[in-house]
């Protein structure tokens, strides 16, 4: 019989040096096989504690960031995929970019968590003071006659749909999961249109969208401040354009890595949006 101890453990993301079970494995940077930011100082630092109440940062000069304080800082979770394909080749580039991210979920639904979320990632531009940063496993979203890399990263499988296919190229996959094969969760792909922009993108699997949603509810348990929500338009459709400055300003919840940057499409249109979050709320009771 397996070791409860050790089962309890695998499922435990680390805030403030302190471990909280999520529900979904977790690998951190201090098992053998995780990712290690640290490795790079310059891809991670010290959140700025200068929005919150004047006793709040006077605590956090004498303490440190704990839970506590955490729990006022933390009130934006950005959701990205990695346009890499692997979180193995994400977390490389990451580092070579001085960069970083809290979490990566593979293909396979292994969540990578890189640092303690006490540190400030390089992931959101103005976002990364008070957000929680989660890179998706993706190749990306792109323009229809822009769309070779769908083409090199998925293939029809012989009982029908997609499958991915990672390039030779990729030498060491670093997939968990021995001999996993990754399909996206909607066979076709995706077409939507963000940031006035026409786009096509293969699902993710489901896989990660079972992580992703255990790992999302619970950090809306952790985090009272990170509302279970996304920018919306009048009409009660997913925003899918950048929040003008002053209302990302005011935002509490879950964001696209659209809603923060101009520059920027990620999760893509074949992020399913009212699944994940119906399934978030459903998860956090």
């Amino acid at each position: 019989m397996r070791d409860r101890t050790a089962a309890v453990a695998d499922d435990a993301m680390v805030i403030a040096g302190q471990r909280v079970h999520t529900g979904t494995r977790v690998v951190t940077w201090l098992e053998p096989s995780g990712y290690n930011a640290y490795s790079n100082r310059g891809a991670s630092g010290r959140r700025d504690a200068s929005r919150l109440a004047a006793t709040m940062q006077k605590r956090i000069a004498r303490r440190g960031w704990d839970r506590r304080a955490l729990r006022e800082a933390v009130d934006q979770l950005v959701v990205h995929y990695d346009a890499c394909g692997l979180s193995s080749v994400c977390f490389d580039v990451l580092q070579q970019r001085g960069l970083s991210v809290h979490f990566l979920i593979d293909i396979d639904g292994t969540v990578y968590q890189t640092m303690d979320l006490r540190e400030k990632a390089g992931h959101a531009t103005v976002a990364n003071d008070r957000s929680i940063g989660i890179e998706l496993a993706n190749i990306g979203a792109y323009p229809p006659r822009e769309a070779g890399p769908l083409a090199e990263w998925y293939r029809v499988a012989s009982g029908g749909g997609a499958q991915i296919v990672v390039p030779a190229r990729t030498k060491e996959p670093r997939v968990r999961t021995p001999g996993f094969i990754g399909r996206p969760a909607r066979s076709e792909p995706i077409r939507g249109v963000i940031q006035g922009r026409e786009l096509v993108q293969y699902d993710f699997t489901p896989q990660q969208y079972a992580a992703l949603i255990r790992l999302t509810a619970a950090l809306c348990r952790e985090f009272p401040r990170l509302r279970c929500e996304v920018p919306r338009r009048a009409d009660g459709a997913v925003l899918a354009e950048k929040l003008p400055d002053a209302e990302l300003a005011r935002y509490r919840g879950i964001l696209g890595h659209w809603h923060v940057q101009e520059n920027k499409v990620d999760p893509g249109p074949a992020f399913e949006w009212a699944r994940f979050l119906a399934d978030v709320r459903q998860a956090r009771r």
